[in-house]
């Protein structure tokens, strides 16, 4: 697993608001134990990458990771960009692009982590659909999100995205589109792949789930 001092100096030279939100983040999220769970080899292809965090734990993880980092926000994008350059990933690529109408690449694994509730429920759909589409068999999809349940650790992250992205503004959208747990399961498993449910919110004050899916 990732120590935080190898993310912490990675991102010394990002800038202030970088490093801010990096300390936020792994505070009130476990992407560090998230990363461990993706596998160790292949092409990564992180969707709604954003600042470069998530692709950065994943580079810091193995040396055998390869990883495409797709963004709408082009100034997350410079800082990803940054973050490349400043740390020799010759490993990284970062492109602005928006995902719902994104062609996919191939790629051995696909990731998620945060980005469907800030789509409508169709688009969440299209964006799976298409991930299942892109990967082989036997590749692998990792999706992270918030579960609806409790309802008081949902009441508080719906009260938090809402200061985060529409006061402080650090990340784009402009409606929050959840999903219980249940109907994350059924979805995914529609699309062919078999999932594992992993509940990652004991401890934390927010409902956090992984959903580890392999395409059959």
């Amino acid at each position: 697993m990732v120590d935080k001092r190898d993310v912490f100096r990675a991102f010394r030279s990002a800038g202030a608001a970088a490093n801010l939100y990096l300390r936020v983040k792994l505070r009130i999220c476990p992407l560090i134990e998230i990363a461990s769970r993706v596998p160790a080899r292949g092409h990564v292809v992180d969707l709604g990458c954003g600042n470069g965090l998530f692709a950065a734990l994943l580079l810091l993880g193995s040396d055998a990771r390869r990883v495409t980092g797709f963004d709408l926000d082009p100034a997350k994008l410079r800082v990803a960009e940054r973050l490349k350059r400043d740390n020799g990933w010759g490993r990284a690529e970062f492109r602005e692009a928006d995902i719902v109408r994104l062609t996919y690449p191939p790629a051995d694994i696909y990731t998620l982590i945060d980005v469907l509730y800030l789509l409508s429920p169709s688009d969440q759909e299209a964006v799976l659909r298409k991930c299942a589409r892109a990967l082989p068999p036997g590749g692998t999809l990792v999706v992270k999100e918030m579960d609806t349940r409790p309802r008081w650790k949902y009441a508080w992250n719906c009260f938090q995205e809402t200061v985060s992205v529409r006061v402080v503004g650090f990340t784009l959208g402009k409606k929050f589109f959840f999903r219980p747990r249940e109907e994350f399961e059924r979805l995914l498993g529609s699309l062919g792949f078999a999932v594992a449910t992993v509940p990652l919110g004991r401890g934390q004050i927010h409902p956090h789930v992984l959903y580890v899916c392999r395409k059959g």
